[in-house]
């Protein structure tokens, strides 16, 4: 586990080819894998009391990791699969041993570091995301710099945001005055910015870039909020949503998608409308084709 400048942990298990600049998947966990409160200081403060078996996934997010782990071909991928979560590091054998619960395999995550933002007297920190994500995700790219990442993230975080943020800077689109005024109109504080930059400008040449962001609809807002944010950012609504449109992407076998639609099938009261209802939106914003729907209802 190592620290960086900016206040997180990280740890890396896995050490990918010189140059490699294939596909790698990284995800939020907190309200986009699992069912976390960071919506409430009384929930940020039960989360350091959690056990394994207190974390709930999302239902049909394991079944989804598990696919994107596996890869869409005939022979198992072992797709690099990383987390960033703004828990805390202690919590990092909980989480892992619920992943373990769930047959998720990763290779890597980052944490927030909430004993040095508290000691440094940011107790604000714990609950700003997009200065946080930001830097996770630079200091994941520093590792990968040539690669296509697929981010995966909420509605509840200002995940949308701080992706479009990030993979508009990875893609030459801001230069770094762009990424501080980004920063600056997010309220990103002035301390974590400049680290940020420190980050920013030590990304190797030449860069990867991002493929898609999936945004799950946790707080249940209209596809049409992210209009501005097209094509880059994909708003799904659950689970089994967002492995229609992976399977649209060509990156999930149709056998995950079953997976995750038989998980959210247990559900009593879909959150999200009924699978029908999903399918029939998926089809109208085109996240997948009439033909590869057909083939995996066949």
């Amino acid at each position: 586990m190592k620290r960086s400048g900016y206040p997180l942990y990280f740890d890396d298990q896995r050490t990918l080819p010189e140059g490699f600049r294939g596909d790698v998947f990284v995800w939020d966990i907190d309200k986009t894998y699992l069912s976390t409160r960071f919506s409430s200081m009384g929930g940020l403060a039960r989360i350091p009391f959690e056990f394994a078996v207190d974390k709930k996934a999302i239902p049909g997010m394991p079944e989804v990791l598990r696919g994107l782990r596996r890869g869409p071909g005939a022979e198992p991928a072992c797709a690099p699969l990383y987390f960033v979560s703004a828990s805390p590091p202690f919590l990092r054998k909980v989480v892992e041993k619920k992943m373990l619960l769930d047959g998720v395999e990763f290779d890597g995550i980052i944490f927030k570091d909430w004993v040095t933002t508290v000691l440094q007297l940011r107790p604000g920190r714990l609950r700003e995301q997009v200065g946080f994500k930001l830097a996770a995700l630079l200091t994941g790219r520093q590792r990968r710099p040539q690669c296509r990442e697929f981010l995966f993230g909420d509605d509840v975080e200002r995940d949308a945001e701080s992706f479009d943020v990030y993979a508009r800077f990875l893609e030459g689109e801001l230069g770094a005055g762009g990424l501080e005024d980004e920063m600056q109109r997010r309220g990103v504080p002035a301390e974590d910015r400049k680290l940020i930059h420190q980050l920013a400008a030590g990304l190797p040449e030449p860069r990867g870039r991002v493929g898609r962001i999936y945004i799950h609809l946790e707080r249940g807002l209209a596809p049409e909020s992210f209009a501005a944010l097209a094509p880059r950012v994909v708003p799904v609504k659950g689970a089994y949503q967002l492995a229609l449109a992976l399977l649209g992407e060509g990156l999930l076998r149709p056998d995950a998608v079953r997976a995750a639609r038989a998980a959210v099938q247990k559900r009593r009261r879909p959150r999200n409308g009924t699978l029908e209802e999903q399918e029939t939106d998926a089809l109208a914003r085109q996240l997948l084709t009439r033909e590869q729907l057909a083939r995996l209802s066949a």
